[in-house]
């Protein structure tokens, strides 16, 4: 277990020094603008996009809250994506290779034995923190991206949200879902894991295991449609092209698990006009 943290240490550094790296895109068209500001703010000035009767209209409002069953839908899409059966083939090739687990044995057997622990492990986590707890405590299991242009903030934002989440009203909280789940797959893993890989100390290691691997996802979460535009801007034509096939942006939106956006702040109303009593 201690190789697997250390390596998920390693990639942890990786992946910040390639958001230091990323060059942030230009900023996007704010969802939470008026139509009519929209469409000045993308515009050139010559264009008058606003129609009279657009003067009514609201913001969008904050991000959709998610009932039982669309949280039963986000666990089963983290559950099939190729992260999770990757993650899983990596963790149990890693374990192989240093004889982690030795009571497993070698060979096939024994690396079809690691692999299903792993994938047990990553199975067990994303039911409790992205069902189970989420329903229970009206938490929302989706990672929202922050809003800023900067990459040190973003890095920041990325780490605190193995710790803060939001409810199901858009509320911040601490993020007990996460923390618990940690704690609950860890703890469950103990009926399946070799009886020398068991106890109090070889199940906080895990749940160190288990915060670092939340802490890795969110950092690709934020950075990785800028890390994308980087590459993608020196990729040849065909490439791309394959890239914006419909199937490959599923594979990437299975990989990435399902992120919302950002809230929008509640629209103010203008301040009612006095009468004039002239």
């Amino acid at each position: 277990m201690g190789v697997r943290g250390i390596s998920r240490g390693g990639l942890l550094m990786v992946l910040c020094a390639l958001a230091g790296g990323a060059q942030t895109q230009p900023a996007a068209a704010n969802p939470c603008l008026l139509p009519q500001q929209l469409a000045v703010a993308t515009s050139p000035p010559a264009v008058q996009p606003a129609r009279p009767e657009e003067s009514g209209l609201q913001p969008s409002p904050p991000h959709p809250q998610l009932n039982k069953r669309e949280k039963f839908d986000v666990f089963v899409q983290y559950t099939y994506s190729p992260y999770t059966f990757g993650e899983a083939a990596l963790n149990a090739s890693l374990a192989q290779a240093t004889g982690t687990w030795y009571s497993y044995g070698g060979g096939m057997e024994g690396y079809g034995k690691r692999y299903g622990a792993s994938l047990a492990d990553s199975e067990s986590g994303a039911f409790f923190g992205r069902f189970l707890f989420p329903v229970l405590l009206h938490e929302d299991p989706r990672y929202l991206r922050s809003t800023s242009l900067h990459t040190k903030p973003r890095i920041g934002y990325a780490l605190s949200r193995v710790l803060v989440t939001h409810d199901d009203s858009g509320n911040k909280q601490a993020n007990f879902s996460l923390i618990l789940s940690v704690f609950a797959a860890s703890g469950m893993s103990n009926t399946y894991y070799p009886r020398v890989d068991r106890g109090w100390g070889d199940t906080a290691v895990r749940a160190g295991g288990g915060f670092l691997s939340a802490a890795e996802m969110n950092l690709l979460r934020e950075f990785w449609p800028d890390i994308m535009h980087r590459f993608r801007k020196h990729e040849p034509r065909r490439i791309q092209k394959l890239e914006e096939s419909p199937r490959v942006t599923k594979i990437e939106e299975m990989v990435m698990g399902p992120t919302a956006p950002p809230p929008c702040a509640p629209a103010q109303s203008p301040p009612p006009q006095q009468p004039d009593n002239h």
